[in-house]
């Protein structure tokens, strides 16, 4: 299975960094999912669930908002909060 680096990071720094096969999220137009050598994108988020499929196992974190960069297999995931489930 392909991986990918990413990131999500609050204003208080990383929740988390990891090699990832994929990331699920709730954009402000619905849940979307981005996945190794997706396109570049820059996406609003909606408050909601973000599932990290990561190679150590899944990781739930609920968000209040934010932004997501993917672009050449870097995901930066900007939040205003995070709660860690």
């Amino acid at each position: 299975m392909s991986i990918f680096k990413a990131k999500i990071l609050t204003p208080s720094g990383a929740v988390f960094e990891g090699k990832v096969t994929g990331v699920r999220m709730p954009g402000t137009l619905g849940s979307f999912e981005i996945k190794h050598n997706h396109a570049p994108i820059v996406s609003t988020l909606q408050s909601g669930d973000v599932t990290v499929h990561a190679e150590s196992g899944d990781y739930l974190f609920t968000i209040s908002g934010g932004v997501v960069e993917m672009a050449s297999n870097d995901l930066t995931l900007l939040a205003e909060s995070v709660i860690t489930n």
